[in-house]
């Protein structure tokens, strides 16, 4: 009876294992849709999208994304304040309460690339280290993808300068201000 059990118990493990090095599943995490923005010519500056969804049954939290397409990688939001639209870095990250999902796209909470390293292609795959407060880090693959430049989205800095003077803010009819929360 031990060795039947033994038995079972080591085919279970090798399965899950298995099933978890192919899938994108990450233990009580699942990651999908990881894609981030061409970069547009000259531009020092995109940003990344995922959902990750908590199947486990305790909270965990985004708390930093890291990768080698550029100098500075930041979690940001996206805040609309009085009229204007407020680009703020999130130290703390996000809380992804057990059974929910958190959903990182344009307009809201995204990855900000700062200082790019290499030009971003649509069709290019790039490597992106996510942390966890629980699962720890966990590198995946972003999808490099175009955004149609008609489509103007208010999370697309890659068109703006967070250093216009005020006539220009004016005209422009919203402004993003880089502010860090502590």
């Amino acid at each position: 009876m031990f060795s039947s059990l033994k038995k079972a118990v080591v085919l279970l493990t090798f399965f899950f294992m298995t099933a978890s090095a192919f899938g994108h599943s990450h233990g009580h995490l699942m990651i999908d849709d990881g894609w981030v923005k061409a970069s547009l010519p000259g531009s020092k500056m995109s940003s990344g999208f995922v959902t990750i969804t908590n199947h486990g049954k305790h909270d965990d939290q985004l708390i930093a994304a890291y990768s080698d397409i550029a100098k500075q990688t930041e979690l940001h939001s996206m805040e609309m304040h009085d009229g204007v639209m407020h680009m703020r870095a999130v130290k703390q990250g996000w809380l992804i309460a057990a059974g929910n999902t958190l959903e990182l796209m344009p307009g809201g909470k995204h990855i900000m690339f700062m200082g790019l390293t290499t030009k971003l292609e649509a069709g290019d795959k790039v490597k992106i280290t996510l942390e966890f407060a629980q699962a720890g880090k966990i590198e995946k693959t972003f999808m490099v993808k175009k955004v149609d430049a008609g489509h103007h989205m208010h999370d697309d800095h890659q068109d703006h300068d967070h250093h216009q003077n005020k006539d220009k803010k004016k005209q422009h009819k919203h402004e993003h201000k880089h502010e860090h929360k502590h």
